[in-house]
């Protein structure tokens, strides 16, 4: 038979007592659950701090990586890249394109189809850093400033070896002239007159020494495109028709020299295209220079001669002594332009002249001889 719990009764005083320790115990809990709360609020305003710092922070790093005139560009063990900037892309693209894989490049300068990228290189817990700098630029200089030093060599060379030549050729000429005045015969004279003709052809060549040599001491005087382009013609044997130009405005430019280079380019081009070749001349205004274009339909400039048509005594013809276009080149570079190749290697030869131009006007469109 089971017992029956006794019965609790509970005196109205202990009642009242359990009931205010519940009600303490609640207001306990209550102002708990308030500084819970205020504290969470607390720390989420810190974490909103915190996390507004953290994103300036990387705003900031990402603005300088991306200002930064170099690549970064980190990669990871496996091969992935993790970070890259806009210059670290553009260069790793580059250096893809040049046939050179960055994973197994060493650390260095590598040069590749006009363009160079120097490659340092720095280890990372999980892969490795590559600083990538643009060397294209500072290679260019670098090879202009070795072009220069060259033309400094053979400047001397030639100022040297016109006066050396100047003083016999001088009287060898005089003797020349007398020796054709002398009542022999006409033979004698005849002989006389290749003699002199030759001494001439010397002469020619040393003048060309000399102002190869001395490019500032030519003289300057300005006329119109189109009568440059004329007189370039008529000096290099053009037939009539051949050479047709078009100028953007009536242009003038420094006469001596661009009929100068005018000339050269087109005996060139005669003498590689025959009678018939047929030259295109266009000449506008670009950013305060002139800039004339001469494209033929001839042969072309072989690709080995492509960098070094510009060079003293290179010359492909038998007779040549390759001064013509270095010395344009020099005289143009004194003026502040510049004459170049633009297609090597291939069908009709285009050059590309540019130099300070004088006036424009309207736009005209002559055939010229």
């Amino acid at each position: 038979m089971a017992h029956a719990e006794p019965e609790v009764t509970l005196t109205p005083v202990e009642l009242q007592v359990g009931f205010d320790a519940f009600i303490a115990a609640s207001k306990q809990l209550e102002q708990g659950y308030a500084e819970l709360k205020a504290r969470a609020a607390a720390v989420d305003l810190e974490l909103q701090v915190t996390n507004r710092q953290l994103q300036m922070a990387l705003a900031e790093r990402d603005a300088i990586f991306a200002a930064l005139p170099m690549g970064v560009l980190a990669r990871r063990s496996d091969g992935s890249v993790a970070f890259a900037n806009d210059e670290g892309e553009r260069l790793a693209v580059l250096i893809q394109q040049g046939g050179i894989d960055l994973k197994k490049a060493t650390a260095g300068d590598h040069a590749f189809g006009g363009a160079a990228v120097r490659i340092a290189k720095a280890a990372l817990p999980d892969g490795e850093l590559l600083l990538l700098e643009d060397r294209s630029r500072m290679h260019a200089l670098e090879s202009e400033v070795r072009r220069l030093d060259r033309l400094a060599g053979f400047s001397e060379l030639a100022l040297g070896i016109a006066h050396e030549i100047k003083n016999p050729l001088n009287g060898a000429m005089g003797f020349a002239a007398l020796l054709e005045r002398t009542p022999e015969g006409p033979g004698v004279a005849r002989h006389a007159r290749s003699v002199r003709d030759g001494l001439q052809r010397v002469d020619e060549i040393v003048r060309s020494l000399l102002a190869f040599a001395r490019p500032e001491q030519r003289r300057l005087q300005t006329a119109r495109i189109v009568t440059i382009v004329n007189d370039a013609a008529s000096a290099a044997g053009l037939p009539l028709g051949r050479a047709v130009i078009e100028v953007g405005g009536e242009l003038r430019a420094e006469s001596d020299v661009l009929l100068r280079v005018l000339a050269v380019l087109f005996r060139n081009a005669r003498e590689a295209g025959g009678d018939s070749v047929r030259i295109r001349v266009a000449a506008q205004v670009a950013e305060a220079n002139l800039e004339v274009t001469i494209e033929d339909d001839g042969p072309g400039v072989p690709t080995e001669l492509g960098d070094k048509v510009f060079e003293p005594f290179v010359s492909s013809k038998a007779r040549g002594t390759g001064l013509g276009l270095p010395l344009a080149a020099r005289v143009l570079a004194f003026l502040g332009g510049d004459v170049a190749l633009q297609n090597p290697g291939q069908p009709g030869a285009r050059f590309r002249i540019r130099m300070p131009v004088a006036r424009t006007i309207v736009q005209v469109r002559e055939a010229c001889a």
